[in-house]
């Protein structure tokens, strides 16, 4: 978002070297005459807004819609001359310190990062699950881990699943203590005192219905069949379906009031692996494959493990499947 044409001039450029550096995959830059209507419409989580201005614009436009750390957009402001690249929201989770310096990297500008963590070089927990497709359950924690981390104790850590690298300075396997990590899908599990819960987004959804149920009847079974796995709905990393879905209103209801990435397939995609499932002449006479949600979930966990086969309930299908998952350290950069 820009407020002058030297402005609107530096926007673009910076989305363009972003989408030619593979940093954005698309952007839309617009020269912004009521801010406040414009940034109520794309103020989301998953969503990054850059202004090209003063800090205090930016500032005083998205104070009304500021909710939670774990829920707001990441928030950028570069200035007009194209000299600093500075993050004022989300800079962990929301992932906007790490595109600051993206942005700085492309346009020559300088990155200017404030969170303790960074300026100290200590390994921030947040950001790190942002990166890593954890759901942090529990983010009112972050606080009592990063605060030791600086003070300089240690943190302990858990996992339910195997550890590939070494773990980050200040963080030691542990199953009890004062502070600690916990990376399980049971997000009732508390080895520490005081313990932040992570659960690996692992968990992949496939759905099929009749055309046009109602948004209210998917989304109930969808979350009932997540409860009889005691499984938490952030850690569904996707919903899958066939292409024929890739509107279906309920589908795509769920899968932005839980920002939830919506996957189709092809029928001849989801038919090259249907044999391994319960199939349906009537559904392959409908679609083209014999399995729509088993064969979707099965896709999407990267051939993972069924916990739950096809279950049916108000004309809609849902399988579930969990991906292979192992805990590495390896995208941690020299700062920590």
């Amino acid at each position: 978002m820009s407020f002058t044409s030297k402005g609107k001039a530096l926007a673009d450029t910076i989305g363009n070297l972003a989408v030619e550096g593979g940093i954005a995959s698309s952007f839309s830059s617009a020269r912004v005459k009521n801010l406040a209507e414009h940034v109520a419409g794309i103020f989301e989580p998953g969503n990054t807004l850059i202004f090209v201005g003063a800090a205090g614009i930016a500032t005083r436009a998205i104070a009304p819609y500021i909710k939670h750390k774990s829920v707001d957009p990441a928030v950028i402001v570069v200035d007009e001359g194209g000299s600093f690249a500075i993050p004022i929201l989300s800079g962990h989770i929301g992932g906007a310190n790490r595109i600051a310096r993206e942005i700085a990297s492309i346009s020559g500008a300088v990155a200017v990062i404030t969170t303790a963590t960074d300026v100290n070089g200590v390994f921030s927990i947040d950001e790190y699950a942002s990166q890593n497709r954890y759901a942090i359950i529990n983010p009112e924690a972050i606080k009592r881990v990063a605060s030791s981390l600086l003070g300089g104790s240690q943190v302990g850590f858990y996992s339910d699943y195997p550890v590939d690298t070494l773990l980050p300075a200040g963080i030691l396997h542990s199953t009890t203590g004062d502070v600690g990590i916990c990376i399980s899908q049971d997000t009732d599990k508390k080895p520490f005192r005081a313990t932040l819960n992570l659960a690996p987004k692992n968990i992949h959804v496939g759905i099929g219905s009749r055309r046009g149920v109602a948004t209210d009847t998917t989304e109930l079974f969808f979350l009932e069949c997540l409860e009889n796995l005691c499984i938490s709905v952030e850690a569904v990393g996707s919903i899958s379906s066939i292409d024929l879905k890739k509107d279906e209103e309920a589908i795509c209801a769920i899968s932005k009031k839980y920002t939830i990435p919506f996957i189709t397939y092809s029928a001849q995609r989801l038919e090259s692996v249907a044999q391994m499932f319960g199939q349906s002449e009537f559904v392959r006479a409908q679609t083209g494959t014999g399995s729509v949600c088993e064969a979707a979930a099965y896709l999407s966990s990267k051939r993972g493990r069924i916990l739950q086969a096809k279950t049916a309930k108000d004309k809609v299908t849902v399988a579930v499947a969990e991906e292979l998952w192992r805990v590495s350290f390896e995208t941690v950069d020299d700062r920590t």
